[in-house]
């Protein structure tokens, strides 16, 4: 039996309700006016929990609960209710529904998140059964007059609110990528008029958190059936892409091929541009593009000349992560870094010939970093960079680096300057077992380390409760 939440309008509910409605007064409603396909599992003698949300401050109201509703058509039918309206405001944190994602409206769009049905969990039901105080049952024969119609949300109206278009809240997800909520909005509009790219923004949002196995595996089946019968007119554009949260976050192709595919940046919240064949960084700082992104990857021969001027060009100030993997950069790339960057919280040097790292440790902003990738630089002192304090660092990456036993004992000394560090990778360093145990006992508990490739084997670390890998 499927048990579904939906909403009803402000406009439909204070017709039924009046214009000063009360916590425990009793609609009597007999009927939800919607044609929403999501609906459809009700046939099954199903119950649907009918909701509104009261201003000014997103009160959220039970108000009614339809007993094995049947669908004429143009409505799903039941007796009358009998649930009193009551306040559910304090289960907005604890229902989850079986998408996983639970309500997480900003303030004011409440109502718009809740436009789509959802389908809820058995812990779900309990908690609103619990809160209705066992008032969730249809009323007898006796209670069948004088029932009152409850009616989804207009989609059209909340997708044209804003000037007769969806631009409103599409501009709210261009403006703001990280915001779930106003896609959450934006979805729930798109399915109340059966289009269903808002059924894959709710499947890949909810691929994005916890589920069990097999929930996973059923969501990653209908996102693939949903992008195989929709991908050409959803996604018409002529570039490699990822998407994520039913819109298209990554893109990757030549500054030439991005610099073509404008659309993309007008129309989709993309937060990762992959451009490859870069020679010339200076054309790269002009893309209109650039200021948009939080994660930049470059491939190409840029070098230190090009690397400063990628860096201090005013339109990467906001970038948030920056992968310049083999670019053929010396440590001296980083004699000039000083003020620039200054939002980085992830920086990938990876197989770049840096070998001296005391200009990276010189910058102003070492100290923001979260994540820190220096694999293969030719590093054979990383004392100079541990010297300054990263607060924030959680992982550093300093894999296939000469270190030798001094890299224990620079880490060692620097333990109280990482007290965020839960990742150490050292693997090929030349690290030794003493200096694992040293720095095991100096850095936080559930810290992970990889020595793969060195003296240390995977006998020595038996004892270490898997914190070390060898």
């Amino acid at each position: 039996m499927a048990e579904l939440m939906a909403i009803v309008s402000k406009a439909v509910f204070e017709k039924a309700a009046g214009k000063s409605p009360a916590v425990g007064q009793r609609l009597k409603m007999d009927r939800y006016v919607s044609a929403n396909k999501n609906l459809e599992p009700l046939a099954q003698k199903g119950r649907l929990f009918l909701v509104t949300v009261r201003p000014p401050s997103d009160t959220l109201w039970l108000v009614a609960v339809l007993e094995a509703p049947k669908f004429d058509g143009t409505q799903w039918l039941s007796k009358p209710a009998t649930t009193p309206i009551t306040d559910i405001s304090s289960l907005k944190k604890k229902l989850k529904f079986e998408s996983g994602t639970g309500i997480t409206a900003a303030p004011g769009a409440l109502g718009m998140s809740l436009q789509t049905p959802r389908k809820l969990t058995r812990e779900d039901v309990a908690l609103l059964d619990a809160a209705a105080g066992g008032g969730a049952t249809a009323a007898g024969d006796d209670g069948a007059a004088g029932g009152a119609a409850a009616s989804g949300g207009d989609a059209d109206d909340i997708l044209q609110s804003k000037g007769g278009k969806s631009d409103a809240l599409l501009a709210a997800i261009l403006a703001d990528p990280d915001d779930v909520a106003a896609r959450q909005v934006y979805a729930d509009a798109l399915s109340q008029r059966n289009d269903p790219r808002g059924e894959l923004i709710h499947v890949e949002l909810a691929l994005a958190g916890p589920l069990s196995i097999r929930r996973r595996e059923d969501l990653v089946a209908r996102q693939a059936a949903l992008l195989a019968g929709n991908r050409a007119t959803w996604f018409p554009y002529k570039l490699k892409y990822r998407t994520h949260g039913g819109f298209i976050a990554s893109v990757d192709g030549t500054l030439q091929q991005l610099t073509a595919a404008k659309d993309v940046f007008d129309n989709e919240p993309v937060r990762e541009v992959i451009v490859r064949g870069v020679d010339d960084a200076g054309k790269l700082v002009k893309a209109a593009w650039l200021p948009r992104i939080h994660r930049l990857v470059v491939r190409g021969e840029i070098g230190d000349e090009g690397f400063a001027a990628l860096v201090s060009a005013k339109t990467v100030a906001k970038l948030r992560e920056l992968n310049v993997t083999n670019t053929g950069l010396s440590g001296e790339a980083f004699g000039e870094l000083d003020d620039q960057l200054p939002a980085c919280i992830s920086l990938v040097l990876t197989s770049n010939e840096l070998g001296d790292v005391t200009g990276l440790g010189s910058w102003k902003h070492v100290g923001n970093l979260e994540k820190l990738y220096l694999a293969n630089c030719g590093i054979e002192d990383i004392g100079p960079l541990l010297a300054q304090p990263m607060p924030a660092l959680t992982k550093l990456c300093l894999n296939g680096n000469s270190l030798g036993g001094n890299v224990a004992a620079a880490i060692v000394k620097a333990a109280p300057r990482l007290p965020a560090l839960r990742r150490l990778e050292l693997a090929g360093s030349g690290v030794d077992l003493a200096g694992v145990k040293a720095m095991l006992g100096k850095l936080r508990g559930d810290l992970r380390l990889d020595v793969k490739d060195t003296k240390v084997k995977a006998a020595d670390v038996a004892a270490f409760g898997g914190r070390v890998s060898a």
